[in-house]
């Protein structure tokens, strides 16, 4: 099983609703109904520095992905910029953190939402959720690509209708009789809630795990992730301007589903009945993202030696990383129990996505040193892609990310959270690597990284890594 090769089957559209299928997800919509709810419609200039700071990383991960266009994604473009330990921190902290707290709070959000349109308890929708998407991840990547695909961009449609219907005043409930005011928090408070706006785009660079599945990856991956930071802000902006005519911003603040409460009260029964589709789609397509990209940049890293074999089996006939497809839905099950027995409320979600949204930013400055690092030892390295002004995003993008870490960690409990996970993460990296003999820091040749992608990648001639001459 670890002989075979992913599939390249991917084209444009599927990368795209793959990059946004994340970023429009249950928390994501909490984190726009909430953040609104807060600061008020001021939040969209919050949301627009927030969009700055994630085209520059943006700009970083298309560099990395069509310069190495490798499964592993953020853990193979470390390996020959900082070494082996860095490579696996930052693919563990930023992604099965991500995984194990984003992914259960979205499916949480998803079976609210369903629970409220037709009245089944939300865990047993959930169950019937998962148990889907693992039967279409395990049908392999092309049956992926078509269900995200049509799923992904029905979503975005229907959000972006939902907020056009406020914006212009033609719901059918009757907007509140004193609007709120623009900016319910200072400025400087506004600023701290740079954090939470950031949470409206998180997993732009989900599709980069598909590198090796994609068509063209040097200049397909690139346009998706631009594009779908561009079109995530604008139907959010939409959104957020709309609803806040319509519902006041203590009640938006307080909610576990700011978005469908916002709906529900723009447009009555059918706002309830929109929305909640829309959660329920974003909670099946964040879901679905996770499980098709996760399970890759385990593939990748075990590939190279990073993580047990076993994440390199491929199915026989699908050519799926079915272990990590099972490993990322245990992650998710994680939160979901808790949940269940502890009963769900938006302290908790939120609290789950400070504690993923702080080991998250770590990985997304990772990355962008990775890109100062290897332009520097690299400087002839084929790059289909080169970040525009460089290294001017790169360094907007570190400064951004060390401020909203800082900012989430303001949080005791965030705080507290995210040490205990750190911790356990350079352990059991530590550990490994010593047990198996592997350096920590020593950077791996670049050309040692293009040969793994070679012999793994099923066209070869669409790689566009060798090194110039």
């Amino acid at each position: 099983m670890s002989d075979l090769k992913l599939n390249r089957t991917l084209g444009f559209w599927a990368a795209y609703s793959a990059s946004v299928g994340l970023v429009v997800s249950g928390t994501a919509m909490v984190a726009l109904g909430n953040g609104y709810g807060v600061s008020g419609p001021a939040y969209s200039i919050v949301a627009f520095g927030a969009l700055i700071v994630i085209l520059c990383v943006a700009l970083s991960y298309s560099e990395m992905a069509a310069m190495i266009p490798g499964a592993g994604m953020v853990g193979e473009y470390t390996l020959p910029a900082l070494g082996k330990l860095p490579a696996l921190f930052a693919v563990l902290a930023g992604y099965i953190v991500l995984v194990g707290t984003d992914g259960g709070t979205n499916m949480i959000v998803g079976g609210q939402s369903l629970e409220a349109l037709i009245g089944v308890p939300w865990y047993l929708c959930v169950a019937v959720i998962l148990v889907f998407l693992v039967i279409v991840n395990m049908m392999g990547v092309e049956v992926f690509g078509k269900v995200q695909s049509v799923l992904a961009i029905s979503m975005m449609a229907l959000l972006g209708l939902l907020g056009l219907c406020g914006v212009f005043g033609i719901g059918t409930q009757e907007p509140l009789a004193v609007q709120p005011p623009f900016s319910a928090l200072s400025w400087q408070e506004q600023a701290g809630t740079l954090g939470l706006a950031i949470w409206l785009f998180i997993g732009m660079e989900f599709v980069a795990p598909l590198a090796e599945e994609v068509k063209n990856p040097g200049k397909t991956i690139p346009f998706a992730m631009l594009f779908g930071c561009f079109t995530i802000w604008l139907v959010d902006l939409f959104f957020g301007l709309g609803v806040t005519k319509y519902i006041s911003l203590d009640k938006l603040a307080a909610s576990t589903i700011p978005h469908v409460d916002g709906a529900a009260a723009m447009l009555g029964k059918p706002g309830l009945v929109i929305m909640s589709i829309v959660s329920i789609l974003a909670a099946v397509t964040t879901c679905d993202t996770y499980l098709v990209a996760v399970p890759r940049m385990l593939y990748g890293l075990s590939k190279e030696g990073l993580l047990p074999k076993m994440f390199s089996w491929l199915h026989p006939k699908t050519r799926t990383p079915w272990y990590g497809i099972f490993f990322v839905v245990a992650l998710i099950l994680i939160v979901l129990v808790y949940a269940v027995i502890n009963n769900a409320n938006i302290d908790f979600v939120t609290t789950m996505i400070a504690v993923a949204c702080g080991t998250w930013l770590m990985s997304y400055m990772i990355t962008q040193i990775d890109v100062i690092v290897l332009r520097v030892k690299y400087p002839k390295a084929v790059r289909p892609f080169k970040t525009p002004l460089y290294p001017l995003p790169q360094i907007i993008g570190i400064v951004a990310c060390m401020y909203m870490i800082y900012t989430q960690y303001q949080d005791p409990t965030v705080l507290t959270i995210s040490l205990y996970v750190i911790a356990a993460i350079l352990i059991f990296g530590i550990v490994y690597l010593k047990m198996t003999g592997q350096k920590l820091f020593e950077p791996v040749p670049l050309e040692k990284i293009y040969e793994g992608i070679r012999k793994r990648s099923e066209l070869d001639s669409e790689l566009g890594i060798a090194e110039e001459k």
